[in-house]
């Protein structure tokens, strides 16, 4: 017979082994920053800010001056070059040459002021010549407005339509008078003005004609406007006094009943006093 198997070892226990580490705790510290930190970088950081405003600000008046050298000197030969004379372009035209040589040489950094002046002065050159093209341009609308106002309260004068019949005579003349002072005001402009080289400032601006087609508008349109009156509403005659009624004819019927009754006759047979 086969011998019995021998019975198992018997397994050792292990034991974990623990090690106790002191740990020392201190106070924790913030790692943000303390108010006064906090207020100095406050400070730098608006430092920064006004800073860069005026590092735009320059940037911005040094194109605006470099625009208006470029834009100016062609305008000069075109659009404003029929409003300008040559005693007037030839010297524009050399400060803009300088200026454009000035701002890449030492205008690269300079401060804001002197762009801006160097701006201002430009424009005081070129101002009255823009101002005689701008002139040219808008008075052609003025003086047709005031044409416009002419013909319209002149027709009015000379109308016959009901629908102005009720304005009074006087009122009609009262506007004729102004259109026709408003005629030879703008006949007078008109030849002035036609007298006046494109080179001069205007002797009439286009302003002075509106302002002037304003004041026709503001005595003439009232009249013009003025609404009929209404008409008269005549009082209704008064209502005749109601006819005293009739009393209604009674019916048959009622007669009878009204009518007292007769007293009945005597009995037969009865005596009767003879005198």
């Amino acid at each position: 017979a086969p011998a019995p198997a021998p019975a198992p070892a018997e397994e050792k226990k292990r034991s974990k082994k623990v090690k106790r580490i002191p740990v020392t705790v201190s106070e924790a510290k913030s790692v943000g920053m303390s108010a006064q930190e906090l207020m100095e970088a406050q400070e730098e950081e608006g430092k920064m800010a006004i800073e860069d405003k005026r590092i735009k600000e320059k940037a911005d008046a040094m194109n605006q001056l470099e625009e208006t050298i470029y834009s100016m000197r062609d305008k000069l030969s075109t659009s404003l070059s029929a409003f300008s004379t040559e005693d007037e372009k030839s010297p524009l035209m050399a400060l803009l040459t300088s200026l454009e040589d000035w701002l890449y040489e030492d205008g690269m950094d300079v401060e804001k002021s002197v762009y801006d002046a160097k701006y201002a002065e430009i424009m005081d050159k070129c101002g009255p010549i823009e101002a005689r093209a701008r002139e040219a341009d808008l008075r052609p609308d003025a003086i047709g407005e005031l044409r416009k106002a002419l013909a319209r309260f002149s027709e009015f004068v000379g109308s016959s339509d009901e629908a102005y019949a009720h304005i009074e005579a006087d009122d009609k003349a009262k506007v004729a008078a102004e259109v026709e002072a408003a005629t030879a005001w703008l006949s007078e402009a008109e030849a002035k003005l036609a007298a006046s080289p494109a080179t001069a400032d205007a002797p009439i601006k286009s302003a002075e004609i509106t302002a002037k087609a304003s004041a026709l508008e503001g005595v003439c349109n009232p009249i013009m406007r003025k609404p009929k009156p209404a008409p008269k509403v005549e009082a209704a005659p008064p209502s005749p006094a109601p006819a005293e009624a009739e009393p209604a004819p009674a019916a048959e019927g009622d007669d009878a009943a009204a009518e007292p009754a007769a007293a009945p006759p005597p009995p037969a047979g009865a005596d009767m006093d003879v005198d």
